[in-house]
């Protein structure tokens, strides 16, 4: 907190006029909360920048933005500032509004609801865009956990008695059901906050809807499932390579056709194998194409060589368009030959 802040000019006043944070919510008709906030470098609102101005007997330009701000209203305007609005104090006024409604506008536009929990009077506030994100208005607990999906209700019930047993903020993903239907994802965000005396007496926190999110997740594993799926089930060998060569992933096609288990191959790479024949291979990772076909022999373990057709595509990181990973299929195109060992 700087010297040059409402926030340190309104604890100077608070303390040189021995006034509690409880005696300025009960003049301003707020909480006690509200009135710390401020004191801890929360905004203010005009309307209340006003009222609390007036109650301290302070103009309100210098209590809101310090003693330069009111030498200019005071030299740019030769009508007292406690009559009608003039040019100068329209502008801090406007300052304000035009803060205030970027804010809105941005936390509307990324569909963040801010909250806060009362954990004396157990009152929840929501902001006004509570229903287009949820679904649903909220007045208090009870119309917000009756709509919680039931299965995440004992999580989240745990997490928020951890957290206030420590004080410590949490973050976690949940589930609501709104009165429409379906299954919405909010990803919550909070901490407790203590007041002077170091008492917690609410949580305040951030929601976001969550769904589009949740739902390319579960679109990916779904895939990735198919992929394992067809991966495993395919009568010719596949495998996951990294650009090291190293390997990540083998079907039980390619480790029965190498005479390999699956564990064995960690310490050999897939040149290895090949008798001579890697060159296409080895290409791939410095030439322009992103696919290889060729036919060459493998290496099983018994030291007989496999004739095989081989295609590999190269896969590249979609940011960085590094390569990252080779898929190979291989198919026998014959009997091994060869002495085996």
């Amino acid at each position: 907190m700087t010297e040059n802040s409402f926030a340190f000019r309104l604890k100077e006043l608070l303390e040189h006029k021995k006034l509690t944070l409880q005696a300025v919510a009960t003049a301003l008709g707020l909480s006690r909360p509200a009135v710390h906030k401020w004191t801890r470098g929360g905004e203010i609102d005009y309307d209340n920048l006003r009222k609390l101005a007036a109650f301290l007997n302070v103009n309100w330009i210098w209590l809101r933005y310090g003693e330069e701000a009111q030498r200019e209203a005071e030299s740019s305007s030769a009508v007292p500032l406690p009559l009608p609005m003039t040019d100068v104090r329209r502008k801090y006024t406007a300052e304000i509004m035009d803060s205030e409604a970027r804010m809105k506008l941005a936390q509307e536009a990324a569909r963040i609801v801010t909250w806060e929990w009362n954990l004396i009077t157990d009152a929840v506030t929501y902001s006004p865009n509570v229903e287009s994100v949820y679904g649903w208005p909220i007045a208090n607990n009870a119309d917000f956990w009756k709509r919680a999906h039931p299965d995440d209700i004992p999580m989240m019930q745990r997490i928020y008695e951890d957290s206030l047993r420590t004080g410590e903020p949490h973050e976690f993903d949940f589930r609501i059901l709104p009165p429409d239907g379906g299954i919405r994802w909010i990803s919550s965000r909070a901490t407790p906050i203590r007041d002077v005396e170091g008492r917690l007496v609410k949580m305040v926190g951030i929601s976001m809807d969550n769904t589009a999110r949740k739902k390319v997740e579960q679109s990916l594993r779904d895939q990735q499932a198919r992929f394992r799926a067809v991966f495993e089930l395919a009568s010719e060998g596949m495998a996951l390579i990294g650009i090291g060569w190293q390997w990540e992933s083998v079907n039980k096609a390619l480790t029965g056709m190498l005479g390999y288990a699956e564990a064995e191959l960690a310490a050999i790479t897939l040149p290895d194998l090949l008798a001579g024949d890697g060159e296409p291979l080895q290409a791939l990772l410095t030439g322009s194409e992103a696919r290889c076909a060729f036919e060459a022999r493998l290496v099983c373990k018994d030291g007989r060589q496999l004739p095989v057709s081989i295609r590999a595509a190269l896969c590249r990181d979609e940011e960085s368009g590094q390569p990252t990973h080779v898929i190979v299929a291989v198919q026998a195109t014959g009997k091994a030959t060869g002495k085996a060992k």
